[in-house]
């Protein structure tokens, strides 16, 4: 039970304190779940950031509770879930009830530059850091430079990006393996 009550613990802080969605999450996660707690590997982790991204659903509540699965059942998998969202939830519930015009306010306008900008960072220094782990053969490499013109070229919608990599993997993924003598 006291992990249970840890899981809540930690999510419930992490959904407090990171602005921007589930990918601004990530390295608080990270952090927390990989670095601190020491409940994944590194390697683990990333499996269950692929994971997340592929199921339906917000990315951070499926992290959550992925993570509260794993670590603690069936509850551990409500609490932690529990206590990612809890945070949004209070908060725009109490934004609703007492600031109808909160945006309209030239400091909160700041603020919430000032924090998009820092998601901003948050996102690409995931993104170079989980790059730098990743084994970079020539397939990875490909398929990163066909993901980034489909988005940013053809502006193909990410879901279908998604699913062009993940049948190019199994399609090809083989026969790079075959070649470079890896087992993945």
């Amino acid at each position: 039970m006291k992990k249970n009550l840890r899981l809540l613990y930690d999510f419930f802080i992490i959904g407090l304190f990171t602005i921007g969605g589930g990918y601004a999450m990530i390295p608080l996660m990270r952090q927390t779940f990989v670095n601190t707690r020491k409940y994944l590997t590194e390697e683990e982790f990333l499996e269950m950031l692929a994971i997340s991204q592929i199921t339906p659903g917000p990315i951070a509540i499926n992290m959550a509770t992925f993570i509260g699965y794993r670590e603690g059942g069936l509850l551990g998998s409500s609490l932690a879930t529990l206590g990612v969202v809890l945070p949004s939830f209070i908060i725009i519930l109490l934004i609703s009830m007492f600031f109808t015009n909160l945006t309209q306010i030239p400091q909160v306008q700041k603020f919430f530059i000032g924090i998009l900008t820092g998601v901003v960072g948050e996102i690409t220094y995931i993104t170079f850091d989980i790059f730098k782990k990743a084994n970079k053969d020539i397939f990875y490499i490909a398929l990163l430079l066909l993901s980034l013109v489909e988005l940013f070229i053809l502006k193909i919608n990410p879901i279908y990006v998604i699913l062009i990599g993940g049948a190019l993997g199994i399609i090809f993924g083989k026969f790079f393996e075959d070649n470079n003598g890896a087992s993945s």
